[in-house]
């Protein structure tokens, strides 16, 4: 058992000696005879195996004998919201349960029980009855509105529910604290785009371009609204459109430059602006680029003109910003005839090497993948996972 839930044990069993002293207190003031009864026993049973490092046992012990009343509450709520996070979710579900069957208790307190039941729901994946304590909630009092929305919020990801995602977020943007707000926003572009992607792949485009155009309206920021509308321009055939979207990912960040580039190259190209994708591609050399949208411009270097064109921009760049990334490419783009077979083994090794490596890393939680996703699969959030370049290590030749 580690530090932490000792800890969380030892304040819980402290209000709950509190509030088993004060009801003892009162018995002995009407049964002043009664000394170490049950109670009292129980009570002490339940210590023993606290401090005997059996906190199961003490939970047991002290449940089975705390009053449920306004004045012990708050031990039982903590007792409810302890045992989830230590994954008794089936026994801190039976806590709220029984709380919330007593029929002492005003609506405000009957609502606080609720909310802990919906924390639990959901921990235990029972989404649906989350889902129906939730709408109870929302008319309840601000902070636990709050909550119960936030929870919403996480079983509606859950079921991919999308819309309703959305609905959820505009109502906890009416009423959450303004250092939230971005946040949500960020939330609800992304919820815009997964709608917007599913109508993508259906050919609604006209419904796409509606849940896009909103997404950029929660979010400048948001990348992948630029990276679907892109798309979107690209499957209508309005090339010139399409280009002053996805140009606008430099801005945005220029990280995700790599993710725009195939797109941008067939808009150019079937717009028949060669002047202008030359002018692109000189641009993006000249802004200090990641090596995966060098390695992107130098394949295209390569495809389109020459291979001697493509050597020298690729050795230009790694004479820059040395990376491992580009070392398998620039050996097999300078190996001669005869070692062209063993360069491109070279080449192939190294590739699967990196493929196997981090390419994204989340800058909320540090969480580390292979592919993009835009919710981080660690922490949640959206909209925070970033290209990860794998840079060279520079190694200095020492002289003793």
């Amino acid at each position: 058992m580690n530090t932490v839930n000792i800890i969380l044990f030892i304040l819980l069993v402290l209000a709950m000696a509190v509030s088993w002293y004060m009801g003892y207190r009162s018995q002995r003031f009407f049964r002043p005879s009664l000394r170490y009864n049950k109670d009292e026993r129980d009570y002490f049973i339940g210590l023993n195996y606290l401090l005997n490092d059996e906190p199961d046992q003490s939970v047991d012990a002290f449940i089975s004998e705390l009053e449920v009343n306004s004045s012990t509450l708050e031990s039982h709520l903590a007792l409810g919201t302890l045992l989830r996070r230590r994954g008794k979710v089936d026994s801190s579900i039976a806590v709220f349960q029984k709380l919330l069957g007593d029929s002492q208790f005003d609506k405000d307190e009957l609502n606080k029980v609720k909310l802990g039941l919906v924390k639990s729901y959901v921990a235990a994946g029972l989404l649906d009855r989350a889902e129906r304590l939730i709408d109870e909630l929302k008319i309840a009092d601000l902070e636990i509105q709050y909550a119960a929305l936030i929870q919403g919020l996480t079983v509606y990801q859950l079921e991919k529910e999308w819309l309703k995602c959305v609905m959820i977020s505009n109502e906890l943007l009416q009423i959450c604290p303004a250092n939230q707000r971005q946040s949500f926003q960020l939330k609800a572009s992304h919820f815009y785009c997964e709608l917007a992607e599913k109508e993508i792949e259906l050919q609604h485009y006209n419904q796409a371009r509606e849940y896009l155009n909103r997404a950029v309206q929660m979010s400048r920021t948001n990348v992948r609204a630029n990276l679907l509308l892109g798309r979107l321009e690209l499957a209508l055939q309005l090339y010139r459109q399409a280009i002053k979207v996805l140009q606008k990912i430099s801005t945005q960040d220029p990280g995700f430059r790599a993710e725009a580039f195939d797109l941008l190259v067939s808009a150019f190209e079937a717009s028949g602006r060669d002047k202008d994708l030359q002018a692109y591609l000189e641009s993006c050399l000249h802004e200090s680029p990641g090596s995966g949208l060098i390695l992107k411009i130098v394949s295209y270097i390569e495809s389109k003109q020459n291979r001697e064109n493509a050597r020298k921009v690729l050795l230009q760049q790694l004479s820059i910003n040395p990376s491992i990334n580009l070392l398998g490419k620039a050996i097999l783009l300078n190996a001669r005839a005869d070692e062209q077979s063993n360069a491109e083994l070279f080449n192939k090794t190294l590739e699967q090497f990196l493929n196997s490596k981090p390419a994204y890393q989340c800058t909320n939680c540090g969480f580390e993948l292979q592919k993009l996703h835009w919710q981080c699969p660690g922490c949640s959030e959206w909209g925070h996972v970033k290209p990860l370049e794998l840079q060279a290590d520079k190694a200095t030749v020492r002289q003793n």
